[in-house]
């Protein structure tokens, strides 16, 4: 069973401006006014993006998810999962879930205003813990940015615990720094830097356009702090797993209009793992996520089931 953790889940309000129409700025003498073309909302969080693929991709299979929610946009952020087949696992904290902000201009440009969710005390993460402790997952993906105010070595600490009661759980990790470097040393089974992460993780001059050898030179040293698979989605340039065996595979880019590459990375994160437990081959699972991530970029929102199946059908 999957289990995916967002500790500061939102509710994402997604707008769009008309075609050819940049973001007007105001000033404080003259505030500005922007009309969306359209407008639409749902459970956001980078956890909950990678459930929400996982039951698209295989409706029977059992996916939960689990984190804090809080207010009225937390029990929104409830509702939306359950009804997408999702079952919700949240512990309710003080205060509201957060309201994100994601704008498209006319020209594809994309403009993010993040709240910062409430705030979360140990006792939480306590009670997050025992939650984790009494589902009956076998991977467990840990996604997104720390709540304001937590340490960063919060994800450390209920990984740590975790594995303690589940020793062998597969831990997907995907978030940023020092938060992430703290965890390789519990040897997760994936990790999934983008271009820029990889470089920030590894002190290295990396880019979506750098050379392959550099991304998997880049990629080894984080599997020698302890990553078992280092899977690094690179754009317009496609995406790269490093292996647990020491196998190295490179896909290249699919070419598209870009809609919005918000929720991209997720994709691939969650279709990955899903062909990689289907058939065992990284290879081909990691072009299959390239495939998934390539539709998302291309979507407005994340890509639903009956587009997943067309790839999927390839894949049979």
């Amino acid at each position: 069973m999957y289990l995916t953790l967002t500790i500061n889940p939102s509710i994402d309000h997604y707008m769009r401006l008309p075609e050819g129409q940049a973001l007007k700025n105001g000033t404080p003498e003259a505030p500005s006014v922007n009309r969306a073309l359209n407008e639409y909302f749902e459970a956001g969080g980078k956890g909950i993006n990678v459930a929400k693929i996982l039951k698209r991709l295989s409706p029977s299979s059992e996916v939960e998810a689990t984190g804090f929610t809080a207010g009225f946009t937390g029990r929104e952020v409830i509702d939306d999962i359950r009804l997408q087949g999702i079952s919700a696992s949240f512990i309710e904290v003080k205060g509201h879930t957060r309201v994100n902000l994601k704008l498209t201009d006319g020209f594809g440009i994309e403009t993010e205003v993040n709240g910062p969710g409430p705030s979360i005390t140990d006792q939480d993460i306590r009670r997050l813990i025992s939650k984790i402790d009494e589902s009956s997952c076998d991977t467990l993906f840990i996604s997104g940015s720390l709540a304001s105010g937590l340490k960063s070595d919060t994800y450390h600490y209920i990984a740590n615990e975790v594995l303690k009661s589940k020793p062998g759980l597969r831990l997907v990790l995907d978030f940023e720094g020092e938060a992430l470097l703290k965890c390789l040393e519990l040897r997760p089974f994936l990790i999934k830097p983008n271009a820029r992460e990889l470089s920030l993780l590894t002190g290295m001059d990396i880019s979506t356009g750098s050379d392959i050898s550099k991304i998997k030179e880049a990629a080894k040293m984080l599997k020698d702090k302890g990553a078992m698979n280092v899977l690094v989605s690179l754009g317009d340039q496609g995406a790269a797993i490093l292996t647990d065996d020491g196998g190295f595979f490179h896909v290249p880019g699919i070419s598209g209009d870009v809609i919005s590459t918000i929720g991209a990375g997720d994709t691939m994160t969650a279709s990955y793992v899903y062909m990689l437990d289907r058939i065992e081959d990284a290879g081909t699972s990691l072009k299959f996520s390239n495939e998934c991530a390539a539709l998302s970029a291309f979507t407005s929102g994340l890509p639903g089931a009956p587009d997943l199946n067309r790839i999927i059908s390839r894949y049979n």
